[in-house]
């Protein structure tokens, strides 16, 4: 496995299981139930991300690491929560972002197709926190 891909694709899985981290967190300060529920299910998002991260390290002949990204502490420094939830979409706009200037470069079709799929689950996610955040909920 090309060693810059296999770095590539663990620093997503690291990211994400902070994010998942980060969300479970979220969810238990959360008071709306509805909110509640959509930062279970964005951590769930996270979860099934990581997992497939080094599900395809392992296929393509790579060491998948365990690692979680510093991005938690930053989440956690924060005292607001409207912030925090700001600092959350930041952070998957930048796993967007990573992997939009990576796929072009992506030769696996198995492996392209779900950076894509994971980009725009992303992109959906961000959409959901964000009309939540406007909506009020706390």
């Amino acid at each position: 496995m090309d060693l810059k891909l296999e770095a590539f694709l663990n620093s997503l899985g690291e990211a994400e299981r902070a994010g998942g981290r980060v969300l479970h967190e979220l969810e238990q300060l959360a008071h709306s139930l509805e909110l509640r529920e959509l930062l279970r299910k964005v951590a769930h998002d996270e979860g099934y991300y990581a997992g497939e991260l080094a599900s395809h390290v392992r296929r393509l002949g790579g060491r998948p690491t365990t690692r979680i990204g510093d991005f938690a502490e930053k989440v956690r420094a924060l005292e607001d929560f409207s912030a925090k939830l700001d600092l959350l979409n930041r952070g998957q706009r930048w796993v967007i972002r990573k992997i939009e200037e990576r796929l072009p470069s992506v030769s696996d079709a198995r492996l392209k197709a779900f950076l894509t799929l994971m980009a725009k689950g992303h992109y959906q996610n961000i959409g959901e926190v964000e009309e939540a955040a406007k909506a009020g909920m706390r």
